[in-house]
């Protein structure tokens, strides 16, 4: 569960980080937006490593990037008046359901190892 956390804070992290970047391009806050900008993906890549140490790293990585984009997406709309259409909309809609089924198809096969335990004897 732990790295359930990790991996929410490292998508946090990334779009507070992406959201600054754009503030600061647009509001004469430039120095202020850069400096969000770069600690707040420190943190992200930092919480991501820390992520994957338990979750696979196409779910991590996949979760992390998708729901990130769609976040900023969502965020972009309504601070800065960015459009969200019924294009955008079928596309985060595919990009969910691409993170379910990578996430579904991660799952333990039959007679593979549980998580942490040694192939070798």
């Amino acid at each position: 569960m732990r790295h359930w956390l990790f991996m929410g804070c490292a998508i946090l992290t990334e779009v507070i980080g992406t959201l600054a970047m754009k503030y600061g391009s647009s509001h004469d806050a430039h120095l202020l937006g850069l400096g969000v900008m770069y600690a707040m993906l420190v943190v992200s890549y930092t919480t991501l490593a820390l992520a994957v140490a338990r979750i696979p790293l196409a779910v991590a990585y996949g979760a992390w990037e998708s729901l990130g984009l769609v976040l900023i997406t969502a965020c972009s709309a309504w601070l800065f008046g960015e459009s969200l259409g019924i294009v955008k909309m079928v596309a985060i809609g595919v990009i969910i359901a691409g993170i379910v089924l990578l996430e579904r198809g991660t799952e333990e096969q039959p007679g593979q190892p549980a998580e942490g335990h040694d192939r070798a004897a």
